[in-house]
């Protein structure tokens, strides 16, 4: 895959969470703060989580050792609806 930012190639991968799975929230839900942290709307997970180990692996995830980015395509794997 060619990056985004500087079209050179990006090496194919994955991310390894240890712990809870990351989620994507719209920006308003993002940008709470204090105690209202406490409950998103609209959370959207990704990765499969292995309880057992406690760790959540994402794949399809390519890193550009150019940029230092990592890009993404992200299959949703359960959501919270509003």
């Amino acid at each position: 895959m060619k990056c985004p930012i500087c079209n050179n190639e990006m090496q194919e991968g994955g991310l390894v969470i240890d712990g809870v799975a990351p989620g994507w929230v719209p920006m308003e839900q993002f940008q709470k703060k204090g105690l209202k942290r406490i409950v998103y709307t609209g959370l959207r997970t990704i990765g499969k989580t292995n309880i057992l180990l406690s760790e959540t692996k994402v794949s399809n995830a390519h890193f550009c050792k150019y940029c230092n980015k990592i890009v993404g395509i992200f299959d949703i794997t359960n959501s919270i609806d509003d």
